[in-house]
């Protein structure tokens, strides 16, 4: 049998080749979809979390009554997830502020908050003034 080189198809090396890069191509997409829906995880805990403290601070700043320095701690649940957050108020050198950080976690023993945030409380008898002064 006369074999003609023009009409030989691939040989198996060329075969085995085009599978090896196939196989690379296609391990690294199901790595970025795995890496995609990771991350499209830890932003909506995120943007989550960010909702409880900014909840908390409102809390906070519209209060009657000027927040206490310390730490309190507290749950919230949003969307069937118990959130669980930590103020700490600390005295600033203006005694009509008060600043304010807070940290908002997934259960109570993780190390590292989901979210912080930090910001400020003015006592309360600034606000009746400012009212007072728009009036």
């Amino acid at each position: 049998m006369i074999f003609n080189r023009s009409q030989a198809g691939f040989t198996l090396v060329e075969i085995m080749v085009s599978l090896a890069v196939l196989s690379v191509i296609l391990g690294a997409l199901v790595q970025s979809a795995g890496s995609t829906a990771s991350n499209a995880g830890r932003l909506r805990d995120r943007a989550v979390a960010e909702w409880v403290a900014s909840n908390r601070m409102a809390e906070l700043q519209l209060s009657p009554s000027f927040p206490e320095t310390g730490s309190k701690t507290g749950d919230e649940e949003i969307f069937g997830i118990t959130w669980y957050w930590k103020s700490i108020v600390q005295k600033v050198e203006d005694d009509d502020l008060r600043r304010v950080d807070i940290e908002v976690r997934r259960s109570e023993d993780d190390q590292n908050p989901v979210f912080r945030l930090a910001g400020f409380v003015s006592h309360p008898r600034l606000k009746a003034r400012d009212a007072a002064a728009q009036q």
